[in-house]
């Protein structure tokens, strides 16, 4: 894979109490929606670096990871989610980097942001915590150096933002 391997760079991480590990169940099922996560990255990754569209890395990232350790469905449905609203997440992205253009993000990390907010805008019963965290580990994991204070940075900011924009929708404020 290009540039990205399902070997992390450095150990397990330290995850979470909430099953966060790779591995380790999260979702009950037993499951890993963190390797679903890196599932996820990988299949990005791939695309941003082929402008090849997202099934194929799908299908075959699920070939590969059938082995039952990974939420396939989590997977599919993140992967093909974040891609089909790139200009969105993008946009989020400049809102959250203040004075970064989206050109200057590495691709590892502007790909790790695009999912990270994808979760926060689709999955609104994740604690916005856990996604935080998990966008973290892969940019300590994955990124370069500073890289997870950076998606720290940005995530905290954008999940403000999402937070402010849901409470004016559900309060009728325009």
């Amino acid at each position: 894979m290009n540039g990205i391997s399902s070997h992390p760079r450095s150990g397990t991480g330290s995850g979470a109490a909430n099953g966060t590990r790779t591995g380790t169940p999260e979702n009950g099922t037993g499951l890993s929606r963190h390797k679903a996560r890196e599932l996820t990255l990988q299949a990005l990754y791939q695309c941003d670096i082929t402008g090849d569209g997202i099934h194929r890395a799908v299908v075959q990232l699920c070939e590969d990871n059938a082995d039952g350790r990974a939420d396939l469905d989590y997977f599919q449905k993140v992967a093909a989610g974040t891609w089909s609203r790139l200009e969105e997440l993008d946009h989020w992205i400049t809102l959250g980097a203040n004075n970064w253009s989206l050109s200057r993000i590495s691709t590892i990390d502007r790909n790790i942001l695009r999912q990270g907010i994808y979760e926060l805008l689709a999955e609104p019963e994740l604690p916005v915590q856990v996604v935080i965290h998990e966008a973290i580990e892969l940019s300590k994991r994955y990124g370069g150096d500073g890289s997870g204070a950076f998606v720290n940075g940005v995530m905290d900011n954008v999940a403000g933002r999402i937070r402010v924009t849901r409470a004016q929708i559900e309060g009728g404020i325009p």
